[in-house]
């Protein structure tokens, strides 16, 4: 197989070429990816997580930003440098601070990773391409040919119209295998990264006071509404024991005016 890749490449064949050049940008994306991944992003979570929770606890923040600016300039790091920035300016800001720049950061994780599947799938596809229009051009060229030549010559173009596929499907699987690779340690950062978070917003972000209503500053409106709800009550009662006494009475005269009539 080997060979036949390397003849075809030598003969010039488009589709291999193709393919190595696609080929060539993933590499080029998975190289990228994994530097930034393993070495810019990925930092020692554990012992800088602990090393900051204990500094900010000795309330020593210039020594605090001086551990984030030494740990890296982007990242965990970056978003509690920021942090520690604004607790030093205004405490009410910590939490928004943190916020805006952890949602800045996260997409930054996974950049240009979703690109490798859709790349490995357009190598595959045209790799398929080249093998139709390799046994495409194989069968087309033995109608001119003798009976002798021809079985030599279709055998000879379908061996070479594999050449396409086989090179994009060793190129689709080493790019899948690393995408997967990288899939992993971004998700393994993401997950630290929450984590830091988490332990910001406990180490910087304030306590919210609850407000509340005294209740002894209540308590003199409270009793001159209940008396004058008792005397709202009083006077209504009244009104209408003096409404049903005058009902009664009237009621009373009607009665000995219709025993006088009969």
């Amino acid at each position: 197989m080997w060979s036949q890749l390397a003849v075809s490449l030598q003969q010039g064949n488009m589709y291999i070429i193709c393919v190595l050049v696609l080929g060539f940008f993933g590499s080029i994306i998975v190289f990228e990816r994994f530097m930034m991944l393993n070495i810019v992003y990925n930092i020692e979570f554990s012992k800088f997580l602990t090393t900051l929770k204990k500094i900010v606890q000795a309330e020593d923040i210039d020594r605090a930003v001086n551990l984030c600016k030494s740990a890296s300039h982007t990242g965990l790091p970056y978003i509690s440098l920021r942090a520690l920035e604004a607790a030093e300016t205004d405490p009410t800001t910590v939490r928004g601070t943190i916020e805006e720049e952890t949602i800045d950061f996260l997409p930054k994780i996974e950049s240009r990773l979703g690109i490798l599947p859709a790349l490995s799938t357009l190598i595959l596809l045209l790799g398929i391409l080249g093998t139709i229009d390799g046994l495409w051009g194989a069968f087309d060229s033995i109608e001119v040919l003798d009976t002798s030549e021809k079985q030599a010559r279709l055998s000879h173009g379908i061996a070479g119209s594999l050449n396409p596929t086989a090179m994009a499907l060793l190129m689709c699987m080493t790019m899948l295998a690393a995408h997967q690779m990288l899939r992993g340690l971004a998700i393994k950062i993401t997950e630290r990264v929450h984590y830091g978070v988490a332990i910001l917003h406990n180490l910087l972000v304030p306590q919210e006071v609850a407000t509340y209503m005294p209740v002894a500053d209540a308590s003199p409106a409270m009793a001159s509404a209940s008396e004058a709800s008792s005397d709202g009550d009083a006077t209504s009662s009244q009104a209408k024991e003096e409404h049903d006494d005058s009902f009664d009475d009237a009621s009373v005269e009607d009665i000995k005016d219709e025993e006088e009539i009969i």
